[in-house]
Protein backbone atom coordinates (compact mmCIF):
# COMPACT_ATOMS: atom_id res chain seq x y z
CA UNK A 1 0.00 0.00 0.00
CA UNK A 2 1.17 3.60 -1.10
CA UNK A 3 2.40 5.83 1.68
CA UNK A 4 1.28 9.40 2.24
CA UNK A 5 3.06 11.65 4.46
CA UNK A 6 0.30 14.56 6.23
CA UNK A 7 2.38 17.87 7.26
CA UNK A 8 -0.50 20.15 8.81
CA UNK A 9 -2.39 20.39 12.21
CA UNK A 10 -3.83 17.46 13.75
CA UNK A 11 -6.96 18.36 12.59
CA UNK A 12 -6.36 19.43 9.21
CA UNK A 13 -4.98 16.11 8.40
CA UNK A 14 -8.30 14.92 9.57
CA UNK A 15 -9.52 16.68 7.13
CA UNK A 16 -7.06 15.56 4.72
CA UNK A 17 -7.61 12.15 4.83
CA UNK A 18 -11.62 12.27 4.90
CA UNK A 19 -11.32 14.70 1.43
CA UNK A 20 -8.81 11.49 0.41
CA UNK A 21 -11.35 9.14 0.64
CA UNK A 22 -13.59 10.47 -1.50
CA UNK A 23 -11.52 9.37 -4.19
CA UNK A 24 -11.70 5.85 -3.17
CA UNK A 25 -7.50 5.11 -2.71
CA UNK A 26 -6.44 3.74 0.28
CA UNK A 27 -3.28 4.41 1.75
CA UNK A 28 -1.06 4.17 4.63
CA UNK A 29 -0.93 7.74 6.29
CA UNK A 30 1.87 8.96 8.38
CA UNK A 31 0.89 11.54 10.00
CA UNK A 32 3.44 14.82 11.00
CA UNK A 33 1.90 17.73 12.18
CA UNK A 34 4.41 20.23 11.55
CA UNK A 35 2.24 23.02 12.75
CA UNK A 36 -0.35 23.77 15.74
CA UNK A 37 -2.12 26.94 16.39
CA UNK A 38 -3.04 28.64 19.48
CA UNK A 39 -5.99 31.00 19.56
CA UNK A 40 -5.46 34.47 21.44
CA UNK A 41 -8.06 36.51 23.33
CA UNK A 42 -9.79 38.42 20.72
CA UNK A 43 -11.95 41.48 21.33
CA UNK A 44 -14.34 42.13 18.93
CA UNK A 45 -15.02 46.05 19.47
CA UNK A 46 -11.16 46.13 18.05
CA UNK A 47 -13.59 45.70 14.70
CA UNK A 48 -15.64 48.16 15.22
CA UNK A 49 -13.63 50.88 13.28
CA UNK A 50 -13.39 49.20 10.55
CA UNK A 51 -16.05 48.13 7.56
CA UNK A 52 -13.40 45.55 5.89
CA UNK A 53 -11.87 42.54 7.31
CA UNK A 54 -8.83 40.62 5.00
CA UNK A 55 -8.00 36.60 6.22
CA UNK A 56 -5.48 34.43 4.44
CA UNK A 57 -5.80 31.67 6.28
CA UNK A 58 -8.85 28.71 6.98
CA UNK A 59 -7.82 28.54 10.77
CA UNK A 60 -8.21 32.67 10.55
CA UNK A 61 -11.49 31.93 9.05
CA UNK A 62 -12.71 29.65 11.85
CA UNK A 63 -11.82 32.35 14.75
CA UNK A 64 -13.66 35.01 13.31
CA UNK A 65 -16.55 32.73 11.90
CA UNK A 66 -17.50 32.86 15.76
CA UNK A 67 -18.65 36.01 15.89
CA UNK A 68 -21.93 37.97 14.37
CA UNK A 69 -20.06 40.27 11.89
CA UNK A 70 -21.78 42.68 9.51
CA UNK A 71 -17.71 43.36 7.83
CA UNK A 72 -16.77 42.47 3.89
CA UNK A 73 -14.79 40.04 4.70
CA UNK A 74 -11.63 39.46 1.43
CA UNK A 75 -10.27 35.60 2.19
CA UNK A 76 -8.06 33.87 0.47
CA UNK A 77 -8.99 30.37 -1.43
CA UNK A 78 -12.80 29.05 -1.79
CA UNK A 79 -12.43 26.88 1.43
CA UNK A 80 -12.85 29.58 3.51
CA UNK A 81 -15.01 31.52 1.42
CA UNK A 82 -17.32 28.25 1.94
CA UNK A 83 -16.82 28.21 5.40
CA UNK A 84 -17.05 31.39 6.39
CA UNK A 85 -20.84 32.23 4.30
CA UNK A 86 -21.79 28.78 5.55
CA UNK A 87 -21.32 30.83 9.10
CA UNK A 88 -23.72 33.82 7.36
CA UNK A 89 -20.66 36.23 6.83
CA UNK A 90 -20.46 38.34 4.12
CA UNK A 91 -17.41 37.16 1.72
CA UNK A 92 -16.78 40.35 -0.86
CA UNK A 93 -13.82 38.60 -2.84
CA UNK A 94 -12.01 35.12 -2.11
CA UNK A 95 -8.39 35.80 -4.03
CA UNK A 96 -6.58 32.43 -5.12
CA UNK A 97 -3.48 33.84 -3.20
CA UNK A 98 -2.62 36.73 -1.23
CA UNK A 99 -1.20 38.59 -4.74
CA UNK A 100 -4.49 38.08 -6.33
CA UNK A 101 -6.71 39.07 -3.29
CA UNK A 102 -4.61 42.34 -3.33
CA UNK A 103 -4.81 43.23 -6.65
CA UNK A 104 -8.78 42.44 -6.48
CA UNK A 105 -8.76 45.18 -3.17
CA UNK A 106 -9.55 48.92 -3.81
CA UNK A 107 -6.97 51.29 -2.58
CA UNK A 108 -9.58 53.63 -0.91
CA UNK A 109 -10.38 51.27 1.58
CA UNK A 110 -7.24 50.53 2.97
CA UNK A 111 -7.49 52.87 5.80
CA UNK A 112 -11.07 51.30 6.95
CA UNK A 113 -9.56 47.38 6.63
CA UNK A 114 -8.13 45.19 9.34
CA UNK A 115 -6.10 42.12 8.45
CA UNK A 116 -6.84 39.25 11.26
CA UNK A 117 -3.59 37.10 11.00
CA UNK A 118 -1.03 34.57 12.80
CA UNK A 119 2.16 35.54 14.28
CA UNK A 120 3.85 34.75 11.71
CA UNK A 121 2.98 35.83 7.58
CA UNK A 122 4.85 34.94 4.68
CA UNK A 123 3.73 38.40 2.73
CA UNK A 124 3.03 41.96 4.08
CA UNK A 125 0.09 43.83 3.22
CA UNK A 126 0.25 47.50 2.18
CA UNK A 127 1.29 49.76 5.00
CA UNK A 128 -2.14 51.75 5.28
CA UNK A 129 -3.94 48.26 6.08
CA UNK A 130 -4.03 47.56 10.01
CA UNK A 131 -2.85 43.99 10.84
CA UNK A 132 -4.07 42.47 13.69
CA UNK A 133 -2.81 39.02 15.39
CA UNK A 134 -5.49 36.87 16.44
CA UNK A 135 -3.55 33.17 16.64
CA UNK A 136 0.15 32.28 17.21
CA UNK A 137 1.46 29.38 15.01
CA UNK A 138 4.17 26.99 16.20
CA UNK A 139 6.31 24.70 13.72
CA UNK A 140 7.97 21.37 15.64
CA UNK A 141 11.09 21.29 16.30
CA UNK A 142 11.73 17.68 16.28
CA UNK A 143 11.20 14.84 14.98
CA UNK A 144 9.44 11.45 16.83
CA UNK A 145 11.45 8.22 16.53
CA UNK A 146 8.19 6.69 15.17
CA UNK A 147 8.57 9.15 12.28
CA UNK A 148 12.38 8.74 11.43
CA UNK A 149 11.46 5.21 11.03
CA UNK A 150 8.69 5.50 8.27
CA UNK A 151 10.73 8.02 6.09
CA UNK A 152 14.14 5.43 6.01
CA UNK A 153 11.27 2.96 4.78
CA UNK A 154 10.63 5.48 2.08
CA UNK A 155 7.52 7.68 1.85
CA UNK A 156 5.62 7.78 -1.81
CA UNK A 157 3.85 10.83 -1.67
CA UNK A 158 4.56 14.00 0.49
CA UNK A 159 1.88 16.92 0.80
CA UNK A 160 2.84 20.59 1.73
CA UNK A 161 0.49 23.43 2.08
CA UNK A 162 2.63 26.56 3.19
CA UNK A 163 6.31 28.03 2.75
CA UNK A 164 6.78 27.79 6.36
CA UNK A 165 5.91 23.98 6.63
CA UNK A 166 8.32 23.64 3.93
CA UNK A 167 11.04 24.99 5.25
CA UNK A 168 10.68 23.31 8.43
CA UNK A 169 10.46 20.13 7.17
CA UNK A 170 13.35 20.48 5.22
CA UNK A 171 15.08 21.23 8.23
CA UNK A 172 13.98 18.42 9.94
CA UNK A 173 15.33 16.04 7.44
CA UNK A 174 18.47 18.22 6.85
CA UNK A 175 19.05 17.64 10.64
CA UNK A 176 18.11 14.05 10.58
CA UNK A 177 20.27 13.12 7.60
CA UNK A 178 16.86 12.16 6.27
CA UNK A 179 16.96 13.52 2.89
CA UNK A 180 18.57 10.48 0.79
CA UNK A 181 16.10 8.08 2.22
CA UNK A 182 12.71 10.44 0.57
CA UNK A 183 14.19 11.04 -3.22
CA UNK A 184 12.09 8.52 -4.91
CA UNK A 185 9.15 9.73 -3.24
CA UNK A 186 6.85 12.66 -4.99
CA UNK A 187 6.46 15.60 -3.45
CA UNK A 188 2.78 17.82 -3.87
CA UNK A 189 2.89 21.27 -2.81
CA UNK A 190 0.05 24.23 -2.38
CA UNK A 191 1.83 26.48 -5.19
CA UNK A 192 4.98 27.29 -7.08
CA UNK A 193 6.54 29.77 -4.44
CA UNK A 194 6.18 26.22 -1.99
CA UNK A 195 7.87 24.36 -4.85
CA UNK A 196 10.69 26.46 -5.37
CA UNK A 197 11.73 26.23 -1.49
CA UNK A 198 11.02 22.15 -2.00
CA UNK A 199 12.61 21.85 -5.76
CA UNK A 200 16.67 21.80 -4.42
CA UNK A 201 16.02 18.85 -2.30
CA UNK A 202 13.75 17.00 -3.53
CA UNK A 203 13.86 15.16 -7.23
CA UNK A 204 10.39 14.89 -7.54
CA UNK A 205 7.73 17.94 -7.46
CA UNK A 206 4.64 19.09 -8.65
CA UNK A 207 2.76 21.86 -7.60
CA UNK A 208 -1.11 23.50 -7.91
CA UNK A 209 -1.93 26.16 -10.40
CA UNK A 210 -4.91 27.83 -8.05
CA UNK A 211 -3.56 27.63 -4.91
CA UNK A 212 -6.58 25.45 -3.09
CA UNK A 213 -5.83 22.80 -0.54
CA UNK A 214 -8.22 20.31 -2.47
CA UNK A 215 -6.13 20.68 -6.05
CA UNK A 216 -3.35 18.66 -4.21
CA UNK A 217 -6.08 16.03 -3.12
CA UNK A 218 -6.55 16.11 -6.89
CA UNK A 219 -3.17 16.04 -7.78
CA UNK A 220 -2.59 13.05 -5.63
CA UNK A 221 -5.16 11.20 -6.91
CA UNK A 222 -3.81 11.45 -10.51
CA UNK A 223 -0.59 10.61 -9.49
CA UNK A 224 -1.87 7.40 -7.69
CA UNK A 225 -3.12 5.77 -10.53
CA UNK A 226 0.23 6.55 -12.59
CA UNK A 227 2.36 4.97 -9.82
Amino acid sequence: MKSVLLTRSLGANQETIEEISKYGLNFRYVELPLIKYKTLAFDDDILKNYSNIIITSKYAATVIAGYKLKHNVWAVGNTSKKFLEHNGLKVAYAGRNVDDLIQHFPTDLYERTIYLSSNEITQNLPNKITRHIIYNVEYLNELPLSIIKEFKNSIDFILLYSQNSAKTLIRLLNDNNLLEYLQDGLVLVISLKVANIVKPFFKNVIYCDEQNPNDIIKLLFENAKIH
